[in-house]
């Protein structure tokens, strides 16, 4: 069930090939099926970091199984994704990552 939420306030030109590129990469990333990934995409919004409007991202990574031992290198796999699609500069990204317990999250009708 990895969700991969992406804010950012530039224009993505091409937003279906931006997300095709980081749900197949964020299948890769966590080593799960594809099938199961899904990816969201809210672009040019009004946003600010350290008081600049110079492009950003705010990033949301939730997985089932995630772990404290991954986000280092999940972090700087993600940045490079950022960074190589959209140009924003790895220290204008946050992320936030999360795994919820399996019963907090549903689908198909029921819960992991």
């Amino acid at each position: 069930m990895p969700c991969l939420l992406v804010h950012t306030n530039i224009e993505v030109a091409d937003h279906a090939a931006f997300l095709r590129r980081c749900s197949a990469e964020v299948a890769d990333i966590l080593a799960k099926p594809e099938s199961y990934v899904m990816v969201e995409l809210s672009g040019n919004r009004s946003m600010l970091f350290a008081g600049s409007d110079a492009p950003l991202a705010f990033i949301e990574l939730k997985s089932l199984g995630l772990s404290t031992m991954q986000t280092p290198d999940l972090s700087a796999r993600l940045c490079s994704l950022i960074q190589n699609e959209l140009g924003i500069d790895s220290s204008r990204i946050y992320i936030e990552f999360a795994a919820p317990e399996r019963a907090m999250f549903g689908f198909n009708g029921g819960t992991f």
